[in-house]
């Protein structure tokens, strides 16, 4: 019951705030909307991730710190960037969906390009 109750709760705070990022988007840039919201990240992201591993995070190689920059640059600002700027151009009801489909692609590129296998049901480890 209690998954059940968080995944509804997640599933509510994105629709919820895909509509507050169009709200405040009519508002300001969608450059500076993107740079409000990945700050708000950062800081809330890494005290949590201070808080809870700070031994792990101090225990990383200078390489994997540089590997995690190069994903963080990449993906976030740039695909934060494009998911509101649909919102801001589309709309809510439009870009949601289309966002909601990046697993299917994924699946399709760790097909495509890495030689992942498509089972049914859950793998175990």
């Amino acid at each position: 019951m209690l998954a059940i109750g968080l995944a509804l709760a997640a599933a509510s705070s994105w629709g919820f705030s895909a509509i507050l990022v169009r709200l405040g988007l009519r508002d300001m840039s969608t450059s500076l909307g993107t740079l409000i919201s990945l700050v708000a990240g950062l800081v809330l992201t890494g005290v949590l991730a201070f808080a809870t591993q700070r031994e792990a995070l101090l225990a990383l190689s200078l390489s994997t710190i540089g590997l995690f920059a190069v994903i963080g640059i990449l993906n976030f600002p740039m695909g934060r960037f494009f998911n509101y700027l649909s919102m801001s151009r589309l709309g809510v009801a439009r870009s949601t969906p289309l966002l909601a489909s990046a697993p299917l692609f994924a699946v399709l590129l760790a097909v495509l390009v890495t030689g992942e296998a498509l089972r049914p049901g859950l793998s175990t480890m």
